[in-house]
């Protein structure tokens, strides 16, 4: 797995993921970004299967989220590899010292995952009327 910059195919198949009814129900996308960077998530072999990114950020804090739009990669670590990936550059070279996220309270894969990498709950938070567990991780 890789983190790359996206090109203008990447952006026609988030299109489509952004549209799946399933995807949607388990990471439904509420609230205000701004000042973001967002990656697509590659295979090996350089197939385009999602998207993450930090969001809302500054040296202090950042927001991050992932989405693995094509289905056939789902629970198969892809997720836990990105995140980390993710972690890993925000920590480091962007130097932020405390990201967080949000997630469904049902959405266990999701949970675990985070957990893998390092995240702990933090508390709850609702946005435009759906109610979130937050998780952070900060630098050591």
């Amino acid at each position: 797995m890789k983190l790359c910059s996206r090109d203008q195919a990447d952006f026609m198949r988030e299109a489509i993921w952004n549209s799946d009814e399933e995807t949607n129900a388990l990471d439904p996308m509420v609230g205000t970004i701004v000042n973001h960077l967002t990656f697509a998530i590659k295979t090996l072999d350089g197939k385009h299967i999602g998207t993450c990114g930090v969001y809302n950020y500054d040296v202090r804090d950042g927001q991050i989220g992932i989405r693995i739009g094509d289905k056939n990669y789902w629970g198969k670590g892809y997720g836990t590899d990105a995140i980390s990936t993710l972690v890993n550059y925000c920590l480091t070279t962007l130097g932020i010292t405390r990201l967080w996220l949000k997630v469904l309270p049902t959405n266990a894969r999701a949970i675990r995952c985070y957990e893998k990498c390092g995240f702990t709950k933090c508390g709850k938070v609702v946005y435009d009327g759906i109610e979130f567990v937050m998780m952070e991780r900060r630098r050591a």
